[in-house]
């Protein structure tokens, strides 16, 4: 049983990492269409999907952190 439970915990950490880091390389992406061929749509597209895919990450993990304390009480 405790295999089964480290290997869930393990799959919630990759998991929760494998976001950032996709957030990150989906932003690298649009940073360098926008450098590639620059434009306002572009420019602000590029900033409205970073500011957002940053502001989701943080409240799922500062949602995630609240239940682990709730849960460790």
């Amino acid at each position: 049983m405790n295999v089964i439970a480290f290997v869930r915990l393990a799959l919630d950490v990759v998991m929760g990492r494998l976001l950032v880091i996709l957030s990150l390389g989906l932003s690298f992406f649009l940073a360098c269409w926008v450098m590639h061929d620059p434009g306002w749509e572009k420019l602000v597209t590029m900033a409205f999907f970073s500011i957002f895919s940053y502001l989701i990450i943080n409240v799922k993990e500062r949602n995630t952190n609240v239940q682990g304390s709730q849960t460790s009480e």
